[in-house]
């Protein structure tokens, strides 16, 4: 087995290279924002939520229920299995936490195995994006590797432990063996897709699209043979039993409710973006000119879009019967991100990372081929529009090298805040990304605290301090908000800003402002600002 990896390794330099070099930039950061001695939870709380899930199908035999994430149970199922060495080693012991505030050492060693499962996903997808560019394409896989995984939205995903990442494994491995059925469509290849498709649903459900890809793929690749019916009908059998027994058993066995994971997905989200003030309208114009060039970075949003202007024009199933196969995967994926509207961000965006990846190296190989003398000035122009790239991409990696806003602001608040004082905060604490001093005393509520804490909104009785966090956007971006109503009474009742932290200038200046950030949906990091109030208001 050593023998084998040490093979591969040399026979792929540069894959087992982009590899390492990914692990160690996620290993570099494999600590930030989980929970310690300092704060209780997660930065990203949906981190303690999926962790949430895998207690809650041990015990309750579904993630769907309150304080769990929503949603199918593959990944949660996996992860859960990933977990028993440890638990049997005593290196952790997950049942034993009753609550985010208590044992926090064995919180931050628990979300470190945690985030590793998510890199072990991360580092199959680079594997399985190169073998299926090799084998179904003749490709060297290399350029498709530095699309695929200089992105932001990748970088800043591979470092929680989140299902996301596991679903792009998933989703890649779908198309690998989509392609592989399209080379021998043999019954055998049919039901093995359908095993894969069918795992990826049961991670996320917005991996749907693969249940009409893998019926169009019965007829796209027997296009002019004659059809085995057969082959299709059990092939459909055996991914409803995956999918029923993997993906919703505690739908089946009427253990989980699904209603809330649906409404939030497709009602709740899109009548929150109702609620924003557009810089561009529709909503699909900002989508395409700011959130996705935000979440795929700008070079490479631009090469896609050549690319994929390229290959409407050039779709042809005899001579370009993969590739065609791709765009029209691709196609299908991107419908169905329309319902969510200006919530296609971040993680949901994530689907058709691999697809744009495809699509784009094929279209940089196309040119090359199509212009060989021009070989290397078009090497040297992609080497040079990726260092702008790289930047934009490496900042959701270098931010997280630095102090956090929430550290640093907790220390200012030591220093500069007369102890005892009561800090009014909002509603609900966890999450307003509030300083780490907050978090930890409000929810561990010790004798010993440094300060006290009161829930405030714009009705309630105030108190002297108020710490609000991402205040621009609520100011400059929503109609109208319980925040903007708290802020427009402490401008009137005379408070002023003490002290404002802002997340890094690296993030502003790849990303824009307040609402470009907010709605990329990559960093969990907000404006944090105190406010005093005057103690002697001029008349």
């Amino acid at each position: 087995m050593f023998k084998k990896i040490i093979d591969y390794i040399l026979r792929n330099k540069i894959v087992a290279g982009i590899v390492i070099i990914y692990s160690l930039a996620m290993i570099s950061v494999i600590d930030w924002g989980i929970p310690n001695i300092s704060h209780p939870y997660n930065y990203h709380m949906d981190e303690w939520h999926q962790l949430q899930s895998i207690r809650a199908i041990i015990e309750h035999g579904s993630p769907n229920i309150s304080g769990a994430a929503n949603g199918t149970v593959f990944q949660f199922l996996l992860s859960g299995i990933y977990l028993i060495p440890f638990i049997l080693f005593k290196i952790v012991d997950p049942f034993s936490i009753k609550s985010g505030a208590e044992s926090l050492l064995m919180q931050k060693e628990l979300f470190e195995i945690l985030r590793l499962n998510t890199l072990i996903f991360g580092a199959l997808s680079i594997l399985a994006l190169s073998s299926l560019m090799k084998k179904y394409f003749k490709t060297n896989p290399v350029l498709t590797l530095v699309f695929f995984t200089i992105t932001p939205v990748w970088l800043a995903l591979s470092n929680y432990f989140k299902y996301d990442i596991a679903l792009t494994f998933w989703i890649i491995s779908s198309l690998f063996f989509l392609l592989k059925y399209g080379t021998n469509t043999t019954l055998k290849n049919y039901i093995i897709t359908g095993i894969f498709c069918a795992l990826a649903i049961a991670t996320k459900i917005s991996a749907i699209p693969l249940l009409v890809i893998y019926l169009l793929s019965f007829f796209y690749f027997n296009l002019n043979r004659k059809k085995e019916y057969r082959h299709l009908l059990f092939g459909l059998l055996v991914f409803v039993l995956i999918f029923l027994s993997l993906g919703i058993p505690d739908l089946i066995l009427q253990r989980g409710d699904y209603r809330e994971y649906l409404y939030s997905n497709l009602v709740r989200d899109p009548m929150i973006f109702d609620n924003f003030i557009l810089k561009h309208n529709p909503w699909w114009v900002y989508l395409i000119k700011k959130i996705i060039p935000l979440n795929f970075g700008y070079i490479f949003s631009g090469i896609t879009a050549l690319a994929l202007i390229y290959w409407s024009i050039k779709l042809n199933i005899r001579k370009f019967k993969n590739e065609t196969f791709v765009f029209i995967s691709m196609i299908m994926f991107m419908i169905s991100l329309v319902p969510l509207e200006l919530g296609a961000n971040g993680n949901r965006l994530l689907v058709i990372l691999p697809f744009f990846a495809i699509l784009s190296s094929l279209f940089i190989q196309r040119l090359i081929n199509s212009f060989p003398s021009l070989k290397h000035r078009i090497y040297a122009l992609l080497a040079f529009l990726f260092i702008f790239q790289f930047y934009q991409s490496f900042a959701m990696i270098s931010i997280k090298w630095e102090k956090d806003i929430r550290e640093l602001f907790a220390v200012w608040l030591v220093e500069n805040i007369q102890k005892g004082s009561t800090i009014g905060i909002q509603n609900i604490p966890i999450y307003q990304l509030l300083p780490d001093i907050i978090v930890k005393e409000f929810y561990l509520k010790d004798e010993n605290n440094v300060f006290k804490y009161q829930i405030v909104d714009e009705r309630g009785q105030l108190p002297g301090i108020v710490v609000i966090t991402n205040k621009e956007f609520d100011l400059n971006h929503l109609k109208k908000s319980p925040k903007k109503s708290l802020l427009a009474r402490l401008d009137n009742e005379g408070y002023r800003k003490l002290k404002e932290f802002k997340p890094p200038e690296i993030l502003y200046k790849t990303m824009g402002d307040e609402f470009d950030f907010y709605s990329s949906g990559l960093v969990p990091i907000w404006t944090i600002s105190i406010y005093e109030q005057d103690k002697n208001p001029q008349n």
